[in-house]
């Protein structure tokens, strides 16, 4: 198929991990997050007769939640940055359809009970008569855009490189070990540390304030709080540091949507013929 087509990586267990000692802040970052959201939803848990289908229903999509998280999580960890925002996508749905059925119990029933499905506007427009401002909801246009096979949602799985003799592509099957990559899963925690501290500071604050005591709730609040200055000192820090590689970055962006990624070239080489 050509020279350029010969350096494909080999799909193996040194893909499924990170390289140790990097992204530790975000990782313990995450772990602060993860905890106190587990803390915020303990009286949903346990088996009680008298459960409530609301508490069933704010249950189900909390724990749906926090999978979304681990899973977005590992998917990042693994060098996956555009397989990671789709699930990332996902916890905008969960947070959203939490401040829905944490405002009416009626429609959490109804989700559980008649499996009645809510399109995210709709949903989006049921808070917003209950003069609920979802700022999740803002996040949710730009990471559709991962949810498709499309370019520039697939960039980070292919990279190419200009040699003398033409145009070198290395296809990272599994996982990608790039400074493009490592710089598209650093944004994509930083995303993902925003919807879950939209999450902790607004629906699950609200839950957890009206299921805990005064005291119990004061040193939750206290911790999140606590949050916002570590995860606006890393913003600043994976900005500072990824600046030249930003700038790479988005030359790269440019260069291949540009080129089309060699589209009809990739057509002639693939099935010869550029139809």
């Amino acid at each position: 198929m050509g020279d350029e087509y010969e350096n494909i990586e080999k799909v193996g267990s040194e893909f499924y991990e990170w390289y140790k000692g990097i992204l530790l802040k975000e990782r313990l970052l995450y772990g602060e997050m993860l905890e106190l959201l587990l803390e915020s939803v303990q009286p949903l848990g346990g088996y009680r007769k008298d459960t409530v289908y609301d508490e069933l229903s704010l249950l189900t999509i909390s724990t749906r939640l926090f999978n979304d998280a681990e899973g977005a999580k590992g998917l990042l960890l693994r060098g996956l940055p555009s397989q990671a925002n789709i699930v990332i996508r996902d916890i905008i749905e969960c947070t959203m359809l939490f401040r829905l059925f944490l405002k009416n119990p009626e429609i959490a029933k109804r989700w559980l009970m008649a499996l009645k499905e809510y399109r995210l506007g709709d949903a989006d427009a049921k808070l917003l008569e209950m003069s609920v401002d979802a700022r999740e909801y803002a996040f949710y246009g730009i990471l559709s855009h991962e949810g498709h096979s499309n370019l520039l949602a697939s960039i980070s799985n292919v990279q190419e490189e200009e040699v003398k003799e033409g145009m070198r592509r290395t296809f990272h099957f599994g996982s990608s070990r790039t400074p493009e990559t490592i710089f598209f899963v650093q944004q994509g925690f930083l995303t993902l540390f925003f919807l879950l501290h939209i999450s902790l500071i607004e629906p699950f604050a609200e839950f957890y304030s009206q299921h805990s005591d005064t005291d119990s709730f004061t040193i939750w609040a206290t911790k999140v709080n606590n949050l916002f200055p570590k995860l606006e000192a890393l913003v600043a820090e994976v900005h500072t540091k990824n600046g030249k590689e930003e700038a790479q970055v988005d030359q790269h962006i440019y260069k291949l949507v540009e080129k089309k990624m060699r589209i009809k070239e990739f057509k002639i080489r693939l099935s010869g013929s550029g139809d």
